[in-house]
């Protein structure tokens, strides 16, 4: 019985630590999404993300969509702000830039796009790559900018940054 127990005290270990070498590579420093109705995202619905200051370095932005096969057409269109605010010296700086994004949701096959889960698929697109200096944050919103007011078939909007 004990060399059942140290074995299984062992293989916790070993999978704790390989575990954390894992996490250590993993170069996200922000990862969520923002929830939307399924029945229709309406264009006044606007979804905040406030991401806390950096490190200095420079960052990819990811645009992540999760929809499902009733979106009704091929893609979507979406505009971004972001406010990069910057700490420097006891002073506050803001830079605003706009990002408009086209992305494609079903593909000329009729099929969703992306990484398939069990109600919905997972979208990424790269939308921009930055520097940021020490201690800079971000507030980004998005708002889609279709012709329907009222955007049935999308889930969850999500932004993920990534140091380069």
């Amino acid at each position: 019985m004990r060399l059942k127990v140290s074995t299984l005290l062992y293989l916790a270990a070993l999978t704790a630590t390989v575990a954390g070498a894992a996490s250590c590579s993993d170069s996200r420093t922000y990862d969520r999404y923002e929830s939307v109705s399924l029945q229709g995202w309406t264009r006044s619905d606007t979804l905040t993300f406030n991401i806390p200051r950096q490190w200095e370095g420079t960052y990819r932005l990811d645009l992540c969509i999760r929809a499902a096969q009733t979106y009704p057409y091929r893609s979507i269109s979406l505009l971004m702000e972001r406010k990069v605010t910057s700490h420097r010296h006891r002073k506050k700086q803001e830079v605003i830039f706009h990002d408009t994004i086209n992305c494609e949701i079903i593909n000329e096959k009729g099929m969703l796009e992306g990484q398939n889960g069990i109600s919905t698929t997972e979208i990424r697109r790269p939308v921009t790559s930055f520097h940021l200096n020490r201690n800079d944050s971000l507030h980004i919103t998005i708002h889609h900018i279709m012709s329907q007011d009222a955007v049935p078939g999308i889930s969850d909007i999500g932004i993920r940054l990534t140091q380069q």
